[in-house]
């Protein structure tokens, strides 16, 4: 019976984290959130998901067993707050992933010794 014992404990204790996680999601969801600005009409911009717009750079082909920097770039007048990338393929990897000076600057190992694959960054921007 005492293998039993540590395994009701953790099922009391997770049903208690779930329950007190729910009431206090549904507490502080008043459902009068403000609308989300229109995402504008520029090329190379993504919808905002709050006032800092995100800025998709150029796609980069990785060759197979190579690697690669991809870059995104913020438009001037704004600094670089946050940013990431994605790649098209299993067997390539973010090795890097760094403001720089004007936006935002990712590195990519593609691991695939046949194909060559792709990958972009982006870059989420604001006014000083």
């Amino acid at each position: 019976m005492k293998p039993l014992r540590p395994l009701a404990l953790a099922t009391m204790a997770t049903a208690v984290l779930l329950l007190s996680g729910a009431t206090t999601a549904t507490a502080l969801d008043s459902g009068d959130d403000p609308a989300k600005p229109a995402p504008p009409a520029q090329p190379g911009l993504v919808a905002p998901l709050a006032q800092h717009p995100q800025y998709v750079g150029p796609v980069v082909h990785i060759p197979a067993g190579g690697f690669a920097f991809a870059p995104a770039t913020c438009p001037s007048g704004t600094v670089p707050t946050g940013g990431g990338g994605r790649t098209s393929s299993l067997f390539s990897y973010l090795t890097d992933s760094a403001p720089t000076p004007s936006g935002w600057e990712i590195g990519v190992r593609n691991t695939d010794p046949e194909n060559a694959t792709t990958a972009f960054a982006y870059v989420v921007c604001t006014v000083p």
